[in-house]
């Protein structure tokens, strides 16, 4: 589930002790409406202890009960206060600790229109030349788009060879991983010519690794938020597998399948693993708290972060992105530092999220801190962080 820090109450101001002025003037007053009182109304002679007792002594009781009341009330209150404190704080640190989880990215795959090499895909992106373009759709419409080739005809067999291919690229990886671990499947398939993607995917999986993954709830990065909670007691694998083939592409799309493997904890035979953060959705506040927040679960300053990628046909055209890193005072170039993946591939629906991933993960593993901002098909901003290693103080088990 996720995070929700502002769910979390306010601190108590702390509970002021009686004013000495103020009480010191309620005694002064006490006492002269006491003698005043007593002289004026007094029958008797106006001497002895019983007079004085009923002009000085009265009022002097009757301000020490009540400045006793109002200590015993502060002081009841600044237990309260004290107590209050500590249990939020408490609850805070928790909340904190819980967003700083984070999955190691281990392997990672994807297939796009240049082939199935993502350092391929990266150079496309860097040297500014993209893989989109204007070229016929299935339909044969002439539309800018980017497309998985081949899928014309035989859909179910052509997804059934790239899965296989994405498989083969992180048997290496999977053979360090313990047989015995719990294995998890994300799926996100938006494949209208291949109605069975999962079954055949699954199959694939199974067959290809000798692993049974169980499929998570949810999809994409909703689900990864909730493995990372719901699973964090127990060392357990992540397969992210997602697919985005369209039957009739529009302007400025594009179709991709990616691959994603993360683990939970920590493989010390894996030292290229890179650290895909919490992600944190944005709840229609604002994408600067949004931002602050990401960074907050990434354990970044705003120096740390050495570049930016976004996907998203909405979010894209806006300059809210921009506004939003200057407010958290990110030192990026937006030029230069900030790559818009749609501008090259196109936007890759359901798989968009993923590449986001896999991209940024290859210029993490150099050492340089990556944050990401996607906007999913059902229009969901998140913003997560990619960083190398564990350069975190949280303590983290290893595998």
């Amino acid at each position: 589930m996720p995070v929700f820090l502002d769910e979390v109450p306010a601190v108590v101001p702390k509970v002021h002790r009686p004013d000495t002025r103020k009480w010191s003037g309620l005694f002064v007053f006490l006492l002269v409406v006491g003698c005043l009182l007593s002289f004026l109304f007094w029958t008797g002679t106006k001497e002895g202890l019983v007079f004085w007792f009923t002009a000085l002594g009265v009022p002097f009781c009757l301000w020490g009960i009540f400045f006793g009341l109002r200590r015993i009330a502060y002081k009841t209150d600044q237990v309260w206060a004290e107590s209050w404190n500590a249990n939020r704080n408490a609850l805070w640190n928790e909340e904190i600790l819980r967003g700083q989880r984070s999955a190691w990215l281990i392997a990672s795959g994807v297939i796009t229109q240049s082939g199935s090499r993502t350092d391929k895909i990266l150079s496309a992106i860097q040297s500014s030349s993209p893989i989109i373009q204007v070229q016929k759709t299935r339909e044969g419409a002439q539309v800018r788009h980017s497309k998985l080739s081949g899928f014309e005809e035989l859909q179910s067999t052509k997804f059934s060879e790239a899965i296989k291919t994405l498989i083969t690229q992180i048997e290496p990886v999977l053979a360090k991983i313990p047989s015995d671990i719990i294995c998890l499947l994300i799926a996100d398939f938006n494949t209208p010519g291949i109605p069975d993607a999962l079954q055949i995917a699954s199959e694939i999986i199974q067959s290809e690794t000798g692993r049974s993954f169980v499929l998570l709830e949810g999809n994409g990065f909703e689900a990864l938020d909730n493995w990372l909670d719901n699973a964090w007691r127990k060392p357990s694998l992540v397969l992210s597998l997602s697919a985005e083939i369209r039957q009739a592409p529009g302007e400025g799309e594009g179709e991709a399948i990616t691959l994603a493997l993360m683990l939970n904890r920590k493989h010390p035979g894996i030292p290229e693993a890179v650290q895909l953060r919490r992600p944190e959705k944005y709840k229609n506040d604002s994408l600067t708290k949004t931002l602050s927040r990401a960074l907050i679960w990434s354990q970044l300053s705003p120096e740390e972060v050495k570049g930016s990628w976004g996907t998203g046909l909405n979010f894209s055209q806006g300059g809210e992105w921009h506004s939003a890193c200057e407010e958290n005072k990110l030192s990026l170039n937006m030029a230069e530092e900030h790559k818009n993946i749609d501008d090259f591939i196109g936007y890759c629906g359901v798989s968009a999220p993923w590449l986001a991933v896999t991209i940024s993960s290859l210029v993490a593993r150099s050492g340089a801190a990556q944050i990401i901002a996607v906007e999913t098909d059902t229009n969901d901003i998140w913003i997560a962080g990619v960083t190398p290693g564990d350069n975190t103080g949280i303590r983290q088990d290893t595998l």
